[in-house]
């Protein structure tokens, strides 16, 4: 039996390298030899087993990039060597959601890597509807990019930007990064971040964005831009009850407000503040197929290679999770090696 090398959530604070078969594929099914696949915010859960769905023992990672060695489908045009990304969102295509042209906001929604086996191996499984073609010359590790740089796309997309001169991103880590740099390609010309890490401010400066410490310093900032009005637009990418606390000060009178950040309990809002200045609130939850398209055109004109702070190889996965859950890094990814024996 061939074996494959794969990052393994194996119960509560237990994610190893550890050999498994590798996969066998069935009609309508590929298999990738994975050149990248990234850390998210989500497998923090995993790992610590408070995920509501994820069960041990579980491959772990859906953000990933790689090249289609088998593939069994008489409905694409994919052939092996092509490279590769997955739309990793399972749907049940039943429910409201789905039935209406929503269905990444499915009412069961399940993904790769949390109810399945996931990306971070030598080798995964994947639907051949799942896939979408990289171009080739893309690097594995912007390939790995793509899906959460779909998250900011999708985040963007939700408001009108026209007009907007002042844009605040609360959160410096990757998703706050990337909405910034996709707000900053479609022409915002103030684009803010704010973090508690002076680490990820050093990082948003490098990428051209005006940076500032979270608090007193980030409202300061956001109205000198704005001539005391706030911020046109505020992309809530934290998950943080204090950025909860502190947007709607930070938003002008019929600004927008959008969460693209995953609050893990129910936070304060002052929703006085959205009833006297009219604010809209919008809600953004992962990303619909074409943002991912839009997302593959965009990344080679993004400066996404800053993004990515870390890489291990994937026999040292225990330790790259380490560091990545520490925080003060911002992208991590594990680049596998062959292994098959």
């Amino acid at each position: 039996m061939k074996m494959m090398l794969a990052a393994r959530y194996l119960g509560p604070g237990q994610l190893e390298a550890e050999e498994i078969p590798l996969p066998v594929i069935s009609d309508e099914e590929a298999l990738i030899q994975v050149d990248a696949c990234g850390f998210c915010g989500s497998d923090l859960s995993i790992v610590a087993g408070t995920h509501p769905r994820a069960k041990a023992p579980l491959t772990v990672g859906h953000e990933l990039s790689g090249r289609i060695v088998q593939i069994r489908s008489s409905s694409t045009s994919l052939v092996p060597g092509d490279r590769v990304t997955t739309y990793p969102l399972i749907s049940c295509g039943t429910c409201h959601a789905c039935t209406h042209g929503n269905p990444h906001v499915c009412r069961q929604l399940r993904l790769f890597g949390f109810d399945v086996d996931g990306g971070m191996a030598e080798f995964v499984k994947l639907p051949v509807s799942s896939l979408m073609k990289l171009p080739e010359e893309m690097p594995g590790h912007i390939g790995a990019l793509i899906e959460p740089l779909a998250v900011s796309v999708h985040g963007i997309a939700r408001t009108n930007l026209e007009g907007v001169q002042v844009a605040a991103v609360l959160g410096g880590g990757p998703i706050g990064l990337l909405t910034a740099l996709v707000a900053q390609a479609r022409g915002v010309p103030h684009v803010v971040v704010s973090d508690i890490l002076p680490s990820r401010l050093e990082l948003a400066t490098s990428l051209g964005l005006h940076a500032v410490a979270a608090g007193a310093d980030l409202k300061k900032l956001v109205m000198e831009l704005s001539d005391g009005n706030g911020a046109d637009v505020i992309f809530e990418c934290a998950g943080s009850p204090s950025s909860a606390r502190e947007m709607t000060s930070l938003v002008r009178s019929r600004g927008v407000i959008v969460n693209l950040g995953v609050f893990k309990k129910p936070v304060e809002i002052d929703m006085q503040a959205v009833n006297f200045k009219e604010i809209e609130v919008l809600g953004s939850r992962v990303y619909e197929r074409r943002d991912f398209q839009t997302a593959i055109e965009l990344a080679m004109q993004l400066p996404l290679e800053k993004i990515v702070t870390h890489s291990f190889p994937l026999r040292d996965v225990a330790t790259a999770f380490k560091q990545f859950k520490m925080g003060e890094v911002c992208k991590v990814l594990i680049l596998p090696t062959e292994y098959v024996s």
